[in-house]
């Protein structure tokens, strides 16, 4: 039996990983069917996801790249063009040694490399962008590509037409369809208040955990106003909402710190509704996401790739750009979120009591299952398998 060979490329961050791990499930899906001997192999740019493939029987290879541009202001990064002679030459020889029969690469700088190997070598290479508007990484390597498959319709002006297809993006599927009962549990919630879920993304979003910090105290206590016939009334600790935060790799250890500071200001008054109503992660695996998925109410979030995770939930979301993403592309997302319901908040003058408001806004019963319907209508979860397909009838297997 011949024995197939495709390399999954893709940058540092979950919104590269995670969508390569869902089409590598349906590669092997499609290949179990069919009965073929498929080999896959992973590239990425950073150790911590070799856990996510390897969990998978997928082998995993580092590739080491230093992008030219630092996130900060976007100052070029010299030291990275010392490193550049030798990630080619890197992933020349990888390839060499693979030879695989196809390469899918997710984008971000990592993966560019690869791919131009791959091309050097007369090999396929398929191409996927998560964003609205592509980054730099994606329309370089689609002049050598053959396929581009796309999120975004309105990222397919950024492509050559005859090869782009729109795919939507691969989501994995597992993450959903959680019991809300179980995973309250988890987390040690009960089911008589509602729960927010905050994702800063893998590598952590300092302004969305500095936002949740500020908010922290008036969302596990003092939320939800107690009202009778006399109006308003002094708020009680069963009022609040509960939370889980998953706050980035990078930033755990300094929220830990601002979270105990925090606690301690408030030993007399609000430090046991925190440790009560609020739950801290660095970073949710699989499992854990789908729990805290199956337990929120409302979802707070950049607005990268994710957001077509989010919307397959079929939950009222708020979506916060990050600012300085390349061509502006968050920005882009959420205003092709927002069209379907999500609501969009600029860092830029965002305040807690803002925030707070949109929350309590979306939760009124007469919004939420409006709102939730409008935004499942976004989502396109079949990505992965549009994605596989295409691979397996281009190879013609």
């Amino acid at each position: 039996m011949r024995s197939y060979r495709i390399i999954l490329a893709g940058g540092g961050t979950g919104g590269h990983i995670f969508p390569l791990v869902a089409v590598a499930r349906e590669l092997k899906k499609k290949a179990d069917e069919k009965g073929l001997n498929l080999k896959l192999l992973a590239v990425a740019e950073d150790n911590i996801w070799r856990n996510e493939f390897e969990k998978e029987g997928i082998n995993f290879k580092r590739i080491f790249a230093l992008k030219l541009r630092k996130v900060e202001g976007g100052r070029i990064n010299f030291l990275a063009f010392f490193v550049l002679p030798f990630t080619l030459i890197q992933s020349l020889w990888l390839l060499f040694l693979f030879m695989p029969d196809l390469v899918f690469s997710k984008g971000g700088f990592a993966s560019v490399f690869p791919s131009l190997a791959a091309w050097s070598y007369f090999i396929p290479v398929f191409i996927h962008e998560s964003d609205s508007i592509p980054g730099k990484a994606n329309i370089l390597l689609s002049k050598f590509s053959r396929k581009v498959f796309i999120s975004f319709e309105n990222a397919a002006g950024y492509f050559p037409a005859p090869k782009t297809i729109l795919s939507g993006n691969p989501v994995r599927k597992e993450i959903f369809g959680g019991d809300r009962s179980q995973a309250l549990n988890r987390f040690g919630f009960g089911p008589d208040k509602k729960t927010i879920l905050f994702l800063a993304g893998s590598q952590g979003a300092a302004f969305i955990n500095n936002l949740v910090i500020d908010s922290l105290v008036q969302l596990v206590k003092e939320f939800h106003p107690v009202r009778g016939r006399e109006g308003p009334q002094r708020a009680s600790a069963s009022n609040g909402v509960q939370i889980i935060h998953q706050a980035g790799i990078n930033n755990f250890e300094q929220m830990k710190k601002e979270l105990e500071q925090l606690k301690r200001e408030g030993e007399s008054s609000y430090a046991a509704d925190i440790e009560k109503n609020y739950r801290l992660f660095g970073f949710l695996s699989e499992e854990e996401l789908k729990d805290a998925f199956a337990a929120s109410d409302l979802i707070v979030s950049r607005s990268g790739s994710n957001i077509f995770e989010i919307a397959a939930l079929g939950k009222p979301a708020i979506v916060i750009p990050y600012p300085y993403s390349a061509g502006e592309h968050q920005r882009q997302n959420a205003i092709e979120f927002a069209k379907f319901g999500a609501v969009v908040l600029e860092e830029q003058n965002l305040k807690t009591h803002i925030l707070i408001d949109q929350i309590k806004n979306l939760l009124k019963p007469e919004n939420y299952s409006a709102v939730s319907q409008q935004i499942k209508s976004f989502a396109r979860v079949e990505g992965g398998g549009i994605i596989a397909a295409e691979i397996f009838e281009y190879l013609n297997i």
